[in-house]
């Protein structure tokens, strides 16, 4: 019987073979821990699929091949179901990691017993994880910049009400205990924010390791598809399984407070 790795890596895939091939250059360079590769693709075609199917004949590699696109809900949890790993890691095929990226984010999660998701700093992304103006010019200086923010950054961490799943650490228990991603969500996202809600419901904190950077492209695997509607679409879904109470927790709490403030002062609207 084979050693389970400490991480099982999930990197999902669709029509984007030459991002796919960057981000496991990436992951082979720059991760030290034993870990599995998972590749999901989601009914790629093309020089894509050629890729992936390459990768099938190759060792260390389980390749899990859709007929019909799952999306991300869908094709993640499938490779979350096959994952032998400690630590599950959602990676996306248009993601680049750097030096040291896995085990800082481990040792993040395991700061506290109740850490349950972690996710890296980004120059792309929304919300509290973006870094506008990250400071590297081209990707081929990115590993140096990565690890300059580590060392800048070492041992930091802060709480988080949603994280976004580009890449995402989810500890085995966690798994265990809230399941897999909500496949009502179609594509368009916010999959990712209800599995946050449940994970913080179920009482674990959601954090981001301030000392991790990842860059992410962003927004490959929506290609030919209308993604302002789908977002749209999900964010009504959201809405009506949390109540749109939801939005004030994973929105810009500092903005809320602050409205709530000056309500409670009599502070006119808009003064």
């Amino acid at each position: 019987m084979k050693t389970a790795p400490i991480a099982s890596l999930v990197i999902l895939c669709h029509n984007d073979g030459d991002y796919l091939k960057e981000c496991l250059q990436s992951v082979s360079r720059h991760t030290r821990i034993p870990h599995e590769i998972i590749i999901v693709d989601n009914a790629s075609g093309g020089a894509s699929a050629k890729y992936v199917k390459n990768l099938a004949r190759r060792a260390g590699f389980t390749v899990i091949r859709n007929k019909e696109n799952l999306y991300f809900a869908g094709g993640n949890n499938q490779g979350i179901e096959a994952a032998r790993g400690k630590y599950v890691v959602l990676l996306n095929a248009d993601a680049v990691v750097g030096p040291g990226w896995l085990e800082l984010m481990i040792r993040c999660a395991e700061r506290d017993k109740k850490i349950g998701l972690v996710a890296p700093r980004t120059n792309g992304a929304t919300s509290v994880q973006l870094v506008e103006k990250p400071g590297y010019e081209s990707i081929a200086k990115f590993p140096a910049f990565a690890r300059q923010w580590a060392r800048r950054h070492r041992g930091k961490s802060f709480a988080a009400h949603r994280l976004i799943a580009f890449c995402l650490l989810i500890k085995r228990e966690v798994v265990e205990t809230v399941g897999l991603l909500d496949e009502r969500f179609g594509p368009g996202g916010y999959e990712d924010y209800d599995y946050c809600l449940r994970v913080q419901q179920a009482g674990y904190k959601t954090v981001v390791a301030q000392d991790v950077f990842v860059h992410h492209y962003g927004g490959k695997g929506y290609s030919n598809m209308d993604y302002d509607h789908h977002r749209r679409v999900n964010r009504e879904l959201l809405a009506r399984k949390w109540s749109r109470h939801a939005f004030y927790v994973l929105d810009d709490m500092d903005s809320v407070r602050m409205s709530l403030t000056r309500e409670a002062a009599g502070v006119p609207a808009g003064a």
